[in-house]
């Protein structure tokens, strides 16, 4: 299908055939009603909404994450082949696992799928994990721009849900905030704070769980729901495909609705458990650690990490940080081995290690690390 040279309306029945990757799962996709022709001389931005084809056979993203007809929590992994047609949103990306991919300034004729949430950007050949995420990525055609009822361009921030963004010091009747952050990407934090609400719904505690920054994926949040999470959510809820690049300002605000949205949900005598993607060095979730209402917010921390020497940098910058009261025990891939189970207590101080992938275990030590005196 060749770019469209005009505005032509949505024909609803094609509409309906799209793919509608997990990250636009909010969009209402019947208020995208034209399709608008690019116009060389627009900018675009991160959070546009674009009509995309993939070019040629799928590279790196074969799949992605369908929520076409599906319910927000709910999603296919559907292949994706030449030809296929799918909604889009201009996203940058940074990944140490990964790669660097920038939402280009003016309009491009293609575009790379570099999320399975369905972001799209062009990838700094360069930037590519020369290990874990070499090779051609998945090129798409740009079709048109989605706009709606008066004809004007769609963004994701179009849908996103109201949530009050003032900040709300922390109430003695507030749930406790576990907070799961790690040492870098793979580092383990999505196994480890499913861990964590499979332990403290396992104990009668209800848990609402969040993630604040990285990339959209709606894997990491049914993960959560499946462990017992009585709701879930993150920024893709709030208009933002990927937190990357944001003003500290932004992730403030992001933190600050989730947190309000999830505290509630919780409730006085629940649990709020929420992961900050990547690792501590990333700006973004630096932003978040650095300041002193996200601090006093978080009552308890999990710090998934790689490996002994991982701990022992993460441990001496949490503390550095102001958290050195607050940092309850490691995880992540270094409580998966045995052997450094064993010798983490030797070289870092008494500090509990749990295997976050150890459901075989009672749930009760888990749970119980995280004391209701804090909150």
């Amino acid at each position: 299908m060749p770019p469209i040279r005009a505005v032509v309306e949505v024909d609803p029945a094609r509409r309906d055939q799209w793919l509608l990757p997990s990250a636009l799962r909010y969009v209402d996709t019947h208020q995208i009603r034209y399709l608008l022709p690019v116009d060389e001389r627009e900018s675009w931005v991160a959070g546009d909404l674009l009509l995309a084809e993939v070019d040629g056979p799928p590279g790196l993203v074969c799949s992605i994450q369908n929520t076409t007809r599906r319910s927000p929590l709910n999603y296919r992994d559907t292949r994706l082949f030449p030809g296929s047609k799918l909604v889009v949103v201009l996203s940058p990306r940074a990944g140490s696992s990964t790669c660097i991919a920038r939402v280009p300034e003016k309009p491009v004729a293609c575009l790379d799928l570099h999320g399975v949430g369905g972001q799209a950007g062009v990838i700094d050949p360069a930037s590519q994990n020369s290990a874990l995420y070499a090779g051609p990525p998945t090129t798409i055609k740009v079709l048109a721009r989605l706009g709606d009822a008066g004809r004007r361009p769609l963004s994701m921030r179009d849908f996103a849900l109201s949530v009050p963004a003032e900040p709300h010091p922390r109430h003695r009747a507030d749930p406790p905030l576990v907070l799961v952050v790690g040492s870098d990407m793979d580092a383990g934090k999505t196994t480890t704070a499913r861990r964590v609400v499979y332990a403290l719904r396992a104990m009668g505690h209800r848990v609402a769980a969040g993630k604040a920054t990285g990339v959209a994926s709606l894997a990491d949040l049914t993960s959560m729901y499946d462990a017992g999470a009585s709701e879930v959510l993150d920024f893709a809820a709030l208009g933002e495909p990927a937190t990357i690049g944001l003003t500290e300002d932004e992730i403030l605000s992001i933190f600050h609705r989730l947190f309000n949205h999830l505290r509630a949900a919780a409730g006085a005598s629940g649990y709020v458990v929420m992961e900050f993607a990547d690792g501590i060095w990333y700006r973004e979730t630096r932003m978040l650690l650095e300041h002193p209402q996200v601090r006093d917010l978080v009552t308890d921390v999990v710090f998934a990490c790689h490996g002994i020497l991982d701990a022992e940098n993460g441990l001496s910058m949490l503390r550095g940080l102001g958290y050195a009261d607050k940092v309850r025990a490691l995880s992540g891939k270094l409580g998966s081995s045995g052997l450094l189970r064993g010798v983490a207590p030797d070289l870092l101080g008494p500090l509990p290690v749990f295997d976050s992938t150890d459901y075989s275990t009672s749930p009760e030590g888990v749970a119980a690390l995280f004391s209701r005196s804090g909150a």
